[in-house]
């Protein structure tokens, strides 16, 4: 008979744990990597650098840093080549929250 209550006092403690999973503010998980902006520009004009680092693309909240690495790269990649004809360099980082707005 105890070790029916200890499973269930387990069982319910393993709901409460999960049900109290921790969020960011803004209802991402903090334990994933949801998001990809550009931080920085190289390029020559103002309004392309700040055009560069408005860019931010939400992700499928990948648990592994160098997939989310790899995904955010190829959404840069992306972007450079369908803006210029001649690219520059530019830095981007990957994040546990949403893109802003």
């Amino acid at each position: 008979m105890m070790d029916i209550k200890k499973s269930f006092f387990l069982a319910l403690s393993l709901i409460t744990l999960v049900s109290c999973a921790p969020e960011n503010s803004d209802g991402s998980n903090p334990l994933t990597y949801s998001s990809c902006s550009i931080i920085d520009s190289a390029a020559l004009l103002a309004s392309d650098r700040a055009m560069d680092v408005s860019q931010c693309w939400d992700g499928v909240n990948y648990k592994e840093k160098s997939l989310a690495l790899n995904w955010c790269a190829a959404k840069v990649a992306e972007y450079m080549g369908q803006r210029y004809l001649v690219g520059h360099t530019v830095e981007y980082q990957v994040s546990s929250t949403n893109c802003p707005g």
